[in-house]
């Protein structure tokens, strides 16, 4: 009896407790929801009216993003007409009002600003400001400036470059007498057609895999009218769609009158294993760029990842160096005279030439414009090209190596990547080739071997 009594008092006391739980509890929510109400009323009341001057100075000023030891970043968007152009500037840390270089990284089809962003990084490194930014539309998945895909072209990609190069000129970090566009792919071709028709406003311009094929890899020529062209335009097998006017603004395009317009240095960079824009497309550009320091970069594919990047660099910042001193950089073999100077297959080879009176002769050709042979493979040891015309010989049996360059006939030019015996007129030596690396130049099919005074 005394335990039952017990027992319902204990459950009587568990029951008050409980209420009294639940009780404090709405009174402590009750107080949360009052205390958020409060604390929104006076963050409404704290923070002050932007007006849209404010806002339209905010938006142009950026706001910091991150700050490193060597240089901070910071959100920077461009008005262009109605429409809203997003970018990064990459700012090197520099005493306070000090003005400094600044390089504009145009990007790719299909990609956004993040595919600069290695550029900009180790640009601002280098102690040079850079600005990535979001073209209106031509992003697969969209980007963060207005516009579209269906409305981008390369003309409307062209002036957005515009716009980020006039206002790039009043922003306080830069120095608007040395601004250099680099662009790649697409973004190579608006920066072509840009810096060519500004080369008064701009200090430099590199090129990295430029999309010149960008007529032939979207049919452009296969249509006889506008009326012809569809609305919706795939690209590369439906990776990309894009609308009528990317095929009609391509037609107004002259990217060859345009390159050979440009008069200023241009560095231009392509990879030997682009899949997407062969480099046969850069050695023709090469050919009609008036000042073109052309460089093939080894593995690189349709962008430039690891050792590729790391190669380009190695090309980009002497660059920028030259153009930005006012000097042009050259190597120790460029000082002074114009030397004789080979490529094969778009890569630069360093050759010790004879002193005798057939490269004499080769070097006076050349000094009227490089020239350009188209080699044939023969006998599984050597390449062989037509020089145009004859040249002084002094012919002599000769047991040549993998390396050895020589006339044969007078007017045909021989590069060994194996061995023979005949009688030619010897002209130089790839001194900086193994003999696999030889092999691995000549021994893959038909190349053009290029000679010309530099």
């Amino acid at each position: 009896m005394r335990k039952g009594f017990m027992g319902i008092i204990s459950l009587a006391l568990i029951f008050c407790l409980v209420l009294a739980g639940c009780g404090s509890a709405q009174a402590k929510d009750s107080g949360s929801e009052e205390a958020a109400e409060s604390s929104e009323e006076t963050a409404e009341q704290d923070t002050p009216e932007v007006t849209q001057q404010e806002a339209d100075q905010q938006a142009a000023e950026g706001e910091e993003a991150m700050s490193t030891g060597t240089y901070t970043t910071q959100e920077i968007w461009v008005q262009n007409g109605d429409d809203r152009i997003y970018g990064i500037a990459y700012v090197p840390a520099t005493e306070d009002g000090k003005k400094v270089p600044l390089v504009i990284f145009s990007h790719e089809l299909g990609n956004d600003h993040t595919s600069g962003e290695r550029y900009a990084e180790r640009l601002a490194e280098a102690g040079y400001a850079a600005y990535v930014f979001d073209f209106r539309g031509g992003t697969v998945g969209g980007n963060r400036s207005d516009g579209s895909n269906s409305e981008m072209s390369i003309l409307t990609e062209a002036s957005d470059l515009e716009s980020v190069l006039a206002a790039a000129k009043t922003w306080e970090f830069v120095d608007p007498d040395k601004i250099v566009l680099l662009g790649g792919s697409m973004g190579g071709l608006v920066t072509t057609v840009v810096g060519s028709t500004h080369q008064d406003e701009i200090a430099g311009m590199i090129l990295m895999y430029p999309a010149l094929s960008a007529k032939d890899d979207s049919g452009a020529e296969q249509y006889q009218s506008e009326d012809d062209v569809p609305e919706d335009v795939s690209l590369f097998g439906g990776w990309i769609h894009v609308g009528k006017n990317y095929i009609t603004d391509l037609w107004t395009v002259d990217f060859d009158q345009l390159l050979s317009s440009y008069q200023g240095h241009m560095l231009l960079l392509h990879g030997d294993k682009d899949n997407t824009v062969p480099l046969s497309y850069s050695e023709a550009a090469r050919e009609i760029i008036p000042d073109c320091e052309f460089y093939v970069i080894k593995d690189g594919g349709h962008e430039f990842f690891g050792q590729p990047f790391e190669d380009a660099m190695s090309y980009i910042l002497p660059y920028l160096e030259g153009q930005l001193s006012g000097d042009k950089v050259v190597s120790d073999s460029e000082e002074g005279e114009a030397m004789l100077q080979m490529t094969i297959g778009g890569i630069p080879v360093e050759v010790e030439w004879e002193d005798n009176e057939s490269v004499e002769a080769l070097r006076e050709l050349c000094r009227n414009g490089a020239l350009t042979i188209q080699m044939s493979m023969y006998g599984g040891f050597e390449q062989v090209g037509s020089i145009g015309q004859s040249l002084p010989r002094n012919d002599s049996q000769t047991t040549t190596q993998s390396g050895d360059i020589v006339l044969y006939s007078g007017d045909q030019i021989v590069v060994f990547y194996g061995s023979n015996s005949w009688a030619y007129t010897r002209l130089g030596h790839v001194a900086d080739k193994s003999d696999e690396e030889m092999a691995q130049l000549l021994g893959n099919g038909d190349v053009t071997i290029t000679v010309e005074m530099k």
